[in-house]
């Protein structure tokens, strides 16, 4: 990514040992273990390391109760004091030095006899050195990382793909937002995914320190739906499958986690001495989080043609147990050598070589790493830190099929649940520049990269740095263009945009990503009676909720939040709560107003959704089908409706045919049949009528396309109007 704060250029003290560092090539299962870190002979090390040993297999516990199975010494230090622990999984040591290490010193480890496993029994004794980083790299330890070298810069204000976003600012709670929010342009022409978007702001600033970001929950019209400032700038603000939101602050170093009240409830920074890579964090279901660090070391480059103690940046991938251990560390010197990078030269005073800017967990438990300054997609063994294959670069092990272009500084690169790989190609370096969304069918065993599906803005935009790429379960695909405008595109399986939004010219998103939020817990719904008459419009319909995997508490329920299809409220006063089945397990019993429920029936099989929030911050959502039965006698025949003003215009006027003497209902969708809006017109207004183009609670709607019924009497076809602002 592209740094947006400028870089001092200090003077760093170096030590006369300086030397280029391969990759070392050291096999992690030289000592019989299944994996080792720091691996055996490697260096730059950092004082603060821990030593993690997977011997294979589940490790007895009792087998490292009773004494010391590790011996710790520095050549400088001495003998170290510390705890050997076995991790949650039973599969993972780890030991912690009581004290660090000293810079420079050679560290030997011992690992005695008499620990065992259960698939290899005695685990055979062994000994390996590692050495310590010197005390160069105690002078790189608030190093900043530079910004991007590459030759073109954020794109001028304007162009044509700024024109092509419709639309004013549409938050109708822009008069209450800060002076400093984000001027937000947004559109909607189709049906965007389900949920919300997230992102927040980053912006170019030349001189100065950082400006602030906003962390952005938005409506698809660019509604803020929840908005905090923070102290500096804030990356990759997502919501984690474990239903919390993460965020990187710039500021604090770390990234946070909040629940679903927005309270931060948890840190997370990488272990071992490193700092923390503000690109990509994952928070893994066993409570475990996967996180980046960027490593800078001196090094002699003068070989290469390149200065003899120039900065070279590495990268450091850890896992980290729900104890904040570190139990995985995979380090890019061990792996990857200095050469790899791509377009970028040797002979700067400071070479980023890696630049990793996503990780992913595939589904076979293994990494997925995106390299931006190696044009690699790498994937690497979780269980070993052995890496499987290299996709693209100067290494790369693959034949690409249906794509002669070649991504090129990528961004966001994710494994899709049918096997395929999606991810933001930048194209920087390439002529002409252009940028786009790319998905590629990956065959690791004949080692073929085809390409199934591209998606470029016509004219095309190009984003320098940052972007992403996000599948939706209904086709769609969210694509963030970084600095490019538009800042996000929502496309349909068939290329078409349903929505668009745009931030200022000098201002971006690292990341944009799309959530259902408040986080949805699925319960279980069965609705009374289970066949509805169209002629019984008293009484009650009741509904009995209980959690689908006990994901929530009943008794977390918010009664007066409780809607059935949305609108209809429960009836909290006879609300009750216990096994009114007799199975044993206790339910939530509501009802809801037969006659407020009518309007919302049509003939047939209707899915009904029962809804509401828990005290937890979450919702709840269920649904439950009914029989929904004609009427035994005549009803008054469909009632018609033609639009009268023109197409597009505020306000959208109307005439209805049928019983002009008589009250009539009206009601709004959006194309997701969502309720908008429902009012009753008053008896003797000759059937016309009007709708100023806000929804219930008073909000301006979006751009787009929105139905319009008559819900008295007999149910007519809906009507298609159209706003354009």
């Amino acid at each position: 990514m592209t740094r947006l704060t400028r870089v001092l250029v200090v003077a760093i003290p170096v030590a006369a040992s300086i030397f280029v560092y391969p990759a070392s090539g050291v096999d992690a299962q030289s000592p019989g273990l299944e994996f080792l870190s720091p691996l055996p002979g490697s260096s730059w090390i950092l004082p603060e390391t821990n030593v993690i040993l997977r011997p294979g297999g589940i490790v007895d516990a009792g087998s490292i109760a009773g004494g010391a199975p590790l011996v710790v010494s520095g050549s400088a230090s001495g003998s170290h004091d510390g705890r050997l622990r076995l991790s949650s999984d039973r599969r993972t040591l780890k030991f912690r030095p009581d004290v660090p290490f000293t810079p420079g010193e050679v560290v030997t480890c011992r690992l005695k006899s008499g620990i065992t496993t259960d698939t290899r029994g005695a685990v055979p004794p062994f000994e390996f050195t590692f050495t310590i980083a010197g005390p160069e790299r105690e002078t790189l330890r608030d190093f900043q990382i530079p910004a991007e070298t590459d030759e073109s810069g954020p794109p001028a204000a304007g162009g044509s793909a700024m024109a092509r976003v419709r639309g004013l600012q549409t938050a109708a709670v822009a008069e209450s937002l800060p002076s400093d929010f984000p001027n937000i342009r947004a559109a909607v022409f189709g049906t965007p995914a389900p949920g919300r978007l997230f992102l927040s702001d980053l912006h170019f600033a030349t001189s100065g320190p950082p400006v602030p970001s906003y962390l952005m929950i938005l409506d698809n019209d660019g509604t803020p739906f929840f908005y905090r400032k923070l102290p500096g700038v804030g990356l990759d603000f997502k919501m984690q499958p474990v239903g919390r939101l993460t965020y990187f602050d710039a500021a604090a170093k770390g990234f946070y986690a909040l629940n679903a009240h927005y309270d931060v409830v948890d840190s997370f920074r990488c272990g071992n001495g490193y700092s923390t890579d503000g690109h990509d964090l994952i928070l893994l279901p066993n409570g475990h989080a996967v996180l980046m660090s960027y490593d800078p070391q001196v090094v002699d480059l003068s070989a290469l043609g390149g200065r003899s103690n120039a900065i070279v940046i590495g990268l450091i991938i850890q896992e980290l147990d729900e104890g904040k251990d570190v139990v995985f560390q995979w380090r890019s010197w061990d792996h990857f050598q200095i050469t790899d990078i791509v377009s970028h030269s040797l002979t700067t005073a400071v070479v980023d070589y890696v630049h990793g800017n996503s990780i992913d967990v595939d589904p076979d438990g293994n990494f997925l790493l995106s390299s931006r300054h190696m044009n690699e997609v790498t994937k690497i063994s979780r269980t070993t830190g052995e890496v499987l294959w290299r996709l693209g670069g100067r290494n790369n092990q693959f034949s690409f099929i249906n794509d002669d272009i070649l991504f090129s500084h990528q961004h966001d690169v994710r494994r899709l649940p049918n096997g395929h790989i999606t991810m933001f190609d930048n194209g920087n370096f390439r002529l002409p520049q252009f940028s786009r969304a790319v998905e590629y069918a990956i065959d690791d065993v004949q080692k073929t990269a085809t390409l199934v599906w591209q998606y470029r803005l016509n004219p095309d935009v190009f984003g320098v740095a940052f972007g992403s790429v996000q599948r939706f379960s209904n086709g769609n695909t969210l694509i963030c263009w970084g600095p490019a405008k538009p800042t996000l595109t929502e496309v349909a399986p068939d290329g078409t945009i349903v929505s668009t939004l745009s931030l200022d010219p000098s201002v971006a998103t690292y990341r944009a990503v799309r959530f259902e939020w408040p986080p949805v817990e699925r319960a279980v719904v069965a609705v009374y009676p289970a066949s509805i008459n169209m002629d019984v419009r008293e009484g009650w319909i009741t509904a009995m909720i209980g959690p689908e995997n006990a994901d929530f508490a009943l008794s977390d329920v918010e009664l007066s939040s409780v809607r059935l299809s949305g609108t209809v409220p429960a009836d909290t006063a006879s609300a009750r709560l216990g096994d009114t089945t007799g199975d044993g397990v206790p339910e939530l019993t509501v009802r809801f107003s037969r006659g407020a429920l009518m309007p919302l029936l049509s003939l047939g099989t209707t899915r009904l959704e029962v809804s509401g929030s828990l005290t937890t911050g979450e919702i709840f959502r269920g649904y439950a089908d009914v029989r929904v039965l004609a009427p035994q006698r005549q009803g008054a025949p469909p009632a018609s409706l033609r639009l009268v003003s023109a197409p597009g215009s505020i306000p959208v006027e109307l005439a209805a045919g049928g019983e002009a003497a008589r009250a009539r209902t009206f009601a709004i969708y959006d194309v997701q049949g969502r309720l908008v809006k429902r009012w009753q017109a008053k008896a003797g207004t000759g059937g016309s009528v009007s709708w100023d183009g806000r929804a219930s609670d008073g909000r301006r709607v979006s751009s787009g396309v929105y139905l319009v019924r008559v819900e008295d009497g007999a149910p007519g076809p809906a009507l298609k109007v159209v706003i354009d602002r």
